[in-house]
């Protein structure tokens, strides 16, 4: 008898020491995350984006950021508020995601269970008190028109060439004989904060040829101070930057500012002409 029981302790030690070297799993929510929604306004232009991620924070902890379509698992139980906010990459830059302060975030309220599961689908737009100090599309027209170089045969024009949506785009062909551009916008934003709040440049486009993205400051006596800060790199297929300028118009605090783009056709080109094509240019802030 001692035996036996002897056998049913060490049994039922060995039992217990299992439990503790493989506890069981604790069953998450599971959260089947869609991409953003994004909405728009009469007047605030295209409802393209680039929503690269989606950040995620449950009762304002951040729980991760997430390219979705994704299953998110969350361990924590009880009544959750769940935050989703869009995010970008800063500056077309692959190692530069964050929050767009731009946009909404989006809220729900779930009762967090073990095994239960939630379909997100969230939906953004521009903050209220977003301001639009440039949109210029080219439907109606093309705000382009300041040229500042001296090369009479390089503009920047409406065309139905290449358009990434609606009937018209933004045009430069540079050649041997329009071999300089740098243009910009004919009316000047005089509305820019200069106190630190974020300030974005917002582009498509689609280029043969690299091209630089500048700001041209004018003080109040009319003289004007470029600064080309951005140099965009050939591609084959439409893309879309998201360009901050906040620190530049910090910086320089003028009462005005135009955006410039400026291109160069290369001596050593085996194309007789190159072409760069822009849509959906917007300048917005808070």
């Amino acid at each position: 008898m001692l035996r036996i029981f002897t056998g049913i302790v060490a049994i039922a030690a060995g039992l217990s020491g299992c439990d503790i070297i493989n506890p069981a799993e604790p069953v998450p929510t599971t959260i089947h995350l869609s991409p953003f929604t994004f909405h728009v306004q009469t007047g605030q232009g295209s409802a393209n984006n680039k929503i690269s991620e989606v950040w995620v924070y449950a009762n304002e902890n951040n729980i991760g950021a997430f390219a979705p379509p994704v299953d998110i698992h969350y361990l924590g139980e009880g009544p959750t508020t769940l935050t989703f906010r869009p995010g970008i990459r800063n500056n077309g830059l692959a190692n530069d995601a964050i929050v767009y302060p731009l946009f909404e975030g989006y809220t729900i309220d779930i009762d967090a269970t073990p095994g239960s599961e939630y379909q997100v689908t969230p939906i953004t737009a521009y903050k209220a008190e977003t301001v639009f100090s440039l949109n210029s599309d080219f439907e109606i027209s093309n705000d382009f028109t300041y040229n500042r170089d001296t090369v009479a045969a390089s503009q920047l024009v409406r065309s139905q060439v290449d358009v990434f949506e609606g009937n018209y785009s933004g045009q430069i062909t540079l050649s041997a004989t329009a071999d300089f551009i740098e243009v910009g916008h004919s009316v000047a934003m005089n509305n820019l904060p200069t106190n630190g709040k974020p300030i974005y440049l917002e582009l498509r486009y689609k280029n043969e040829i690299e091209f630089a993205i500048g700001i041209l400051g004018i003080d109040l006596d009319g003289h004007e101070y470029s600064n080309f800060f951005y140099l965009v790199k050939p591609t084959d297929e439409w893309n879309m930057l998201y360009i901050e300028l906040t620190d530049q118009i910090k910086i320089s605090s003028l009462p005005a500012y135009k955006i410039l783009f400026r291109a160069l056709y290369p001596p050593s080109a085996t194309q007789p002409e190159l072409n760069i094509f822009l849509d959906n240019i917007k300048v917005v802030h808070l």
